[in-house]
């Protein structure tokens, strides 16, 4: 299983840390760009030769973190 975590706020003025299996992915200017390649990898390693689950933890304003598969149903 993969999971992605994309945090509700930002670590600094504009930037937003994604991470993958609790490891630094990357960083972002938005929210939704974290979001949006957290997508394009969850979907690359779903369709590649090992296929694996992928679980995206997303952060609300809330506090709560909520999993989503790729085609951002809840799990």
């Amino acid at each position: 299983m993969v999971v992605f975590d994309i945090p509700f706020a930002s670590v600094g003025p504009g930037l937003w840390l994604l991470q993958k299996n609790e490891t630094e992915f990357g960083e972002f200017c938005s929210r939704d760009d974290a979001l949006a390649c957290a997508l394009a990898e969850g979907q690359r390693i779903e369709a590649g030769r090992r296929p694996a689950r992928v679980v995206l933890n997303i952060e609300g304003n809330d506090g709560h973190w909520r999993a989503f598969d790729t085609s951002i149903k809840p799990i």
